[in-house]
């Protein structure tokens, strides 16, 4: 469901101009705080509660994800992006996955894209259940469900990727 977008009249933000840009080392311990100033963002932006959950997931889903599938050996920095255009929400992280890692997310949003958000979501929980050892991944698939997002990945120029989350609120 849509929810009508005010924005405060002090506040101007561009279409397809970023919101919110931060960079931080790819660190479990970053990741709380970054998820709440997103969700704070959204919450003084939009006065949305609503908004500000969902940007809060994307966040966190997300940032997760990079931060599980970093290359080690790199250590590059993370990037987050968070934007808005029109009533659309847009969340994407910038990393370097390890080759491997970067192999597996193809399949993963390759599968999570042919099924319905749903669908995906009970396949995930089942795979991550029949498979305790492995890694659960999860948190694409919740993204999907929960926030209605489209996933995407896109190669950036410096061999890094950019996986993108775009929701309508």
């Amino acid at each position: 469901m849509a929810i009508p977008m005010t924005f405060p009249e002090s506040l101007h933000i561009a279409a397809n101009e970023p919101a919110v840009l931060v960079r931080f080392q790819p660190a479990w311990v970053y990741i709380e705080g970054i998820r709440e100033f997103g969700r704070f963002f959204c919450s003084a932006t939009f006065n949305e509660p609503a908004i500000a959950e969902r940007a809060q997931v994307m966040i966190q889903e997300t940032l997760e994800n990079a931060v599980k599938y970093s290359d080690r050996e790199t250590l590059r920095d993370l990037e987050l992006v968070m934007s808005m255009n029109g009533h659309e929400l847009q969340v994407s992280v910038c990393s370097s996955p390890s080759p491997e890692h970067l192999a597996n997310l193809r399949k993963e949003l390759d599968l999570l894209n042919a099924q319905d958000p749903e669908t995906a979501y009970l396949t995930a929980f089942e795979r991550a259940a029949s498979d305790p050892e492995a890694s659960a991944r999860l948190g694409l698939a919740r993204l999907r469900c929960e926030c209605g997002a489209v996933l995407s990945i896109n190669e950036e120029d410096d061999g890094r990727i950019r996986v993108t989350a775009k929701a309508t609120l």
